[in-house]
């Protein structure tokens, strides 16, 4: 197990690193050796380094975990000549939804997913639990897909900060604001928040559910993601880096699929439902800042929370990751 908490420790490291940089350009420009990158880097050459070593000698994993591995090495690669090109070309970028960014979700999500899945193929003997690494990869991969929401999480906060004239960004960034809002949300559309955050988690869920045979790896794989993100909110406050809103509703959605035990579209619809209406409290209440939010948005993402469990039970499995045992 020692390499596989070696991957652990390697996408902790990613993780810091990329949370780290989602705060850091809501404060200064862009630099290609920034801390954060760095952090970022010394993960991704931990990885690079546990991947050459199955590369050598073949021992931890299956061949095609590997391959998938390696595959989502060389796009992120290929990702940051194109990413670097792009901030050169286009000069501050403030959005995590840019094309190049995406590259490297993708990438990242593709590395992940291999670990994981040389993981559950090497422990394929063990019945999965919340206890065991699964609950950690569960958790990177939720962070990879949720990521982009960082815009609007940061965002929401520094764009409150700026109208209240208690702005922390650099006097480089602020020279270089002409429209604040559309700069600091990334120009992007406040209903995709709701939308994208029902439909990356119900989708994690209802997988994860579906593969491991268990209900209670996504609602713990959601509630480490959420711990760690208030640990990385204390962090940036304490040193006067802007810090973000932190998603707490999405755990109702895992939640809800685990107190039903079904992975149906009523699991779906409840599940949504209290993530958008916990989050919209809170918005309208001003308990937190929260990303912007408007009621007529709770209909299309309930409606990404119910096809997600009606669309996935669809596709087929590989015969590698069944198990004889059925759903509860």
């Amino acid at each position: 197990m020692k390499y596989y908490r070696l991957w652990v420790l390697a996408f902790l490291l990613k993780f810091i690193g990329s949370a780290w940089d989602a705060s850091y350009h809501f404060k200064y420009l862009f630099e290609e050796y920034s801390i954060p990158h760095i952090v970022n880097f010394i993960g991704f050459a931990l990885g690079g380094y546990l991947l050459f070593k199955e590369w050598r000698k073949s021992q931890f994993m299956d061949h095609f975990s590997r391959n998938l591995i390696t595959i989502g090495y060389v796009l992120f690669l290929i990702g940051i000549p194109l990413d670097f090109t792009y901030h050169i070309a286009y000069g501050i970028d403030l959005t995590t939804w840019s094309p190049t960014h995406f590259i490297y979700y993708i990438a990242t999500s593709i590395m992940i997913f291999g670990v994981w899945r040389g993981y559950y193929q090497l422990t394929q003997d063990v019945e999965p639990t919340w206890k065991s690494m699964h609950t950690w990869f569960a958790m990177f991969l939720l962070e990879c897909f949720l990521f982009p929401n960082m815009q609007q999480e940061n965002g929401a906060i520094s764009y409150d900060q700026y109208i209240h004239g208690k702005s922390i960004a650099s006097p480089e960034i602020l020279a270089l604001i002409s429209n604040p809002a559309s700069q600091i949300f990334g120009g992007i559309p406040e209903w995709v928040y709701p939308i994208y955050s029902v439909l990356m988690v119900s989708l994690l869920t209802v997988f994860t559910i579906r593969i491991c045979r268990n209900f209670t790896i996504p609602v713990m794989g959601t509630a480490l993601y959420i711990l760690i993100r208030f640990i990385f909110k204390g962090v940036f406050f304490a040193v006067g880096y802007p810090t973000s809103y932190v998603p707490i509703t999405i755990l109702f959605i895992p939640l809800i699929y685990l107190l039903f035990r079904k992975t149906n579209w009523t699991a779906g619809l409840v599940g949504s439902l209290l993530y958008f209406l916990g989050v919209f409290a809170i918005h309208t209440l001003g308990i937190l800042i929260t990303p912007p939010l408007v009621l007529w948005e709770v209909v299309p993402a309930v409606l990404a929370g119910v096809l997600v469990p009606v669309i996935v039970p669809l596709i087929k499995l590989t015969p590698s990751l069944k198990r004889a045992k059925s759903i509860v």
